[in-house]
């Protein structure tokens, strides 16, 4: 054997050492560059079981000006996260360097757990009826969009089978996850095929079209229940998202769906917390907090009670009279603001996007109560939650403005304002403390009442 096979083989034994040293360490490497976020602040979402009900596992990847970043951080088992549209599978010892923008499927991967992660570029999803992908591919009836649906899941069985070095976790992950994108395009095609069609029904008529298929789908959709209800699956997004119906049921038809499907105490308390958390994302009042708290104390997964905790400590924070939470903002010309800034004056905040049909039909109100208001002591401040810069400056030119325009990605909108749906607005008094964290809509009659309590 010549002097290089053993340069070679020592390499080799080198890398495989340090290898299994960052896996033994639970370090991941990740670097590279992240394309359109509108923002240096980027939000990298822990996507697995206790996600369902918290964010407190959220990692944010600090960028330069031109989205590029190198960071390292610490994970005791393979972990998914999503950064924008894209679905990371990340495992102790991961080494990465990768190019992401905000369409999944041009994100670019290289070094260790490249493999993995050009796989998950291909991800569906379950909100756009996974294999339906939003209408495009409903066919003339059910029998043949299922015939589709199941040929497209063939071709991704055999994908994920042809894999090499990942690992087997991964492969039973990911098997999961078709055959719950199976599942969800199966329940979704009635409501993609009646809104689609064209045709002109009473509710009556669509209540009772919708039920009918829901009774007929218990013979497809039962045995694909029983091959996902297990813990081991929950960290697969799609996996919860099918699970929901059959976990909490509610109607007959769901129950029949879950019949004979084994239902485990952890998934059960991990919906019940779910269920907790999103009454957390809006009003609450003091008797709503204390019995979350007991229900919190009582929880067996301590995984899901420690997400609940910080959803709990974070909507005390918005609670009536507590000190606004400062952000920051810029408006069209890019100048930075803060919300303090404005201190001493009434605050009307609405946020929005442009993406956002209900904000946008809000937003003719919003300009008219402002007017009414002129010369009060009170600002109304339309606070855009666009990340794609260009799309909202392109959209208030084409749309006329009269108040003066914000836009913001400060990550204090998702981790202290809990800005999780929109349109949202909030009253700020002039001390700067809050006067309502979920303000009524200008549309709202309800909005002039309150104003003009703190006018008084």
């Amino acid at each position: 054997m010549n002097k290089n096979h053993f340069i070679i083989i020592a390499i080799s034994i080198l890398c495989s050492t340090l290898a299994a040293r960052a896996a033994s360490d639970g370090k991941v490497h990740l670097k590279g560059q992240l394309i359109g976020m509108g923002t240096t602040s980027v939000k990298m979402q822990y996507d697995g079981a206790a996600a369902i009900v918290g964010d407190s596992r959220d990692l944010t990847l600090h960028t330069d000006k031109n989205g590029c970043f190198d960071t390292t951080f610490v994970l005791k088992q393979p972990t998914y996260y999503n950064i924008s549209r894209n679905t990371l599978y990340l495992s102790p010892g991961d080494d990465l360097t990768v190019r992401i923008t905000t369409n999944n499927k041009e994100a670019t991967f290289t070094g260790q757990g490249a493999t993995a992660n050009e796989y998950m570029k291909y991800r569906l999803f379950p909100k756009g009826g996974s294999y339906i992908e939003g209408g495009s591919n409903l066919r003339a009836d059910f029998v043949q969009t299922k015939a589709l649906i199941d040929s497209l899941a063939a071709v991704r069985r055999g994908e994920l089978a042809a894999l090499k070095g990942v690992s087997s976790q991964f492969k039973q992950l990911e098997g999961a996850r078709i055959t719950a994108d199976v599942l969800n395009s199966y329940i979704n095609y009635i409501s993609y095929a009646t809104w689609l069609s064209g045709e002109k029904k009473t509710r009556e008529q669509l209540t009772e079209e919708i039920e009918t298929f829901y009774k007929n789908l218990t013979a497809y959709a039962n045995p694909l229940y029983k091959a996902v209800a297990k813990d081991e699956l929950m960290d697969v997004a799609a996996v919860r998202s099918v699970m929901g119906y059959i976990v909490q049921p509610e109607n007959d038809t769901f129950k029949a769906w879950g019949e004979g499907v084994s239902i485990s105490p952890r998934m059960t308390e991990m919906y019940q917390a779910a269920d907790k958390a999103n009454m957390l994302r809006s009003r609450v009042d003091r008797n709503t907090l204390d019995s979350i708290r007991i229900f919190m104390d009582r929880l067996a997964n301590k995984e899901f009670a420690v997400e609940l905790q910080a959803k709990l400590k974070q909507a005390q924070k918005l609670a009536k009279g507590s000190p606004a939470i400062d952000i920051t903002f810029a408006d069209v010309e890019g100048k930075t603001h803060r919300l303090s800034d404005f201190k001493g004056k009434i605050l009307y905040l609405d946020f929005w996007a442009t993406w956002c049909g209900p904000c946008k039909q809000e937003s003719p109100y919003f300009e008219k109560l402002s007017k009414e208001y002129a010369g009060k002591d009170i600002v109304f401040i339309p606070i855009s939650t666009d990340t794609n810069h260009k799309a909202w400056l392109n959209y208030l030119n084409a749309h006329a403005k009269e108040l003066k325009q914000y836009n913001c990605v400060d990550p204090k909108l998702h981790s202290e304002w809990a800005i999780f749906y929109i349109p949202r607005f909030v009253l700020i008094d002039k001390d700067f403390n809050i006067v309502d964290a979920y303000a009524p809509r200008p549309s709202e009659a309800a909005a002039k009442t309150l104003i003009d309590s703190l006018l008084k």
